[in-house]
């Protein structure tokens, strides 16, 4: 069967219309159960109910996670039968913080910043609503990247942008389908499986040594090479960075956005 190559941002788009989904529950429950008037009383009751809605939703992304790591895989030709790996779990301590920071916490320094409370509700959903997609979106990226690591047949994984990338994540999607672990080495660009807050990207499987580059990653390569020439480790980062700033990313087009 032909590889699709609009697979990878398909797949994309449908997680991140799950994590969108996911955080207008979690606006919709900060806004209507939290009281600035009254933040630590009413904080646990908002922190009940955001948890199961986070949960829920990183089993979601798993699960859109592990359909495409088997589509992908048969797509692809390979034989056998594989089962996807499943996310690490993910701990309560840790849910918990997250929440209490971009809550509560956040909402507190707003204030003593000189916001008022409306301004102070706005700037608190603003980082929790970041903060949980991350942790939902986690679940289908460490799907994708520790079935990856566990398949032999696999040869890596490449990170697939939006349309508006970061200058991190445009250089990390530069390298093409070449992360296999967390411990790739040899570039600058080596930390294929580290994400942000608010960040779009995903991970897709390559299954050949020669796997075509993703969507743009072709086009960033060669900007990688052209803006770091001569430079090296951090030094290479902060050069690629100026020149995304200052008109790599306005010149950028993800697959399928039209021309300006």
């Amino acid at each position: 069967m032909a590889v699709d190559p609009a697979a990878p941002q398909r797949y994309r788009r449908v997680q991140a219309l799950m994590a969108a989904r996911m955080a207008q529950q979690v606006l919709r429950v900060w806004r209507e159960l939290m009281n600035p008037a009254k933040v630590d009383a009413s904080w646990l009751a908002v922190r009940a109910a955001l948890m199961p809605i986070v949960q829920q939703a990183r089993e979601q992304s798993a699960v859109l996670a592990r359909a495409a790591y088997t589509d992908a895989r048969r797509d692809a030709g390979i034989d056998g039968e594989l089962d996807p790996s499943d996310p690490l779990p993910l701990a309560l301590k840790r849910l918990e913080s997250a929440l209490d920071v971009t809550g509560p916490v956040e909402f507190k320094k707003a204030i003593a910043a000189g916001k008022t409370p409306q301004q102070a509700m706005d700037a608190a959903a603003v980082r929790m609503v970041g903060s949980t997609q991350y942790l939902a979106l986690e679940g289908g990226r460490q799907v994708m990247q520790r079935s990856v690591e566990a398949d032999e047949r696999a040869t890596g994984y490449a990170r697939v942008t939006d349309a508006d990338p970061c200058a991190w994540c445009a250089m990390l999607a530069s390298r093409g389908p070449v992360y296999k672990s967390a411990k790739t080495a040899g570039d600058p660009r080596q930390g294929g499986n580290r994400y942000h807050d608010a960040c779009a990207c995903q991970a897709w499987p390559a299954f050949t040594n020669d796997e075509p580059f993703i969507g743009v990653a072709e086009g960033l390569y060669d900007d990688w090479l052209r803006e770091t020439r001569g430079r090296g480790g951090k030094h290479a980062v902060n050069a690629f960075r100026r020149w995304w700033e200052a008109e790599g990313r306005a010149q950028y087009r993800a697959p399928g956005q039209p021309n300006p």
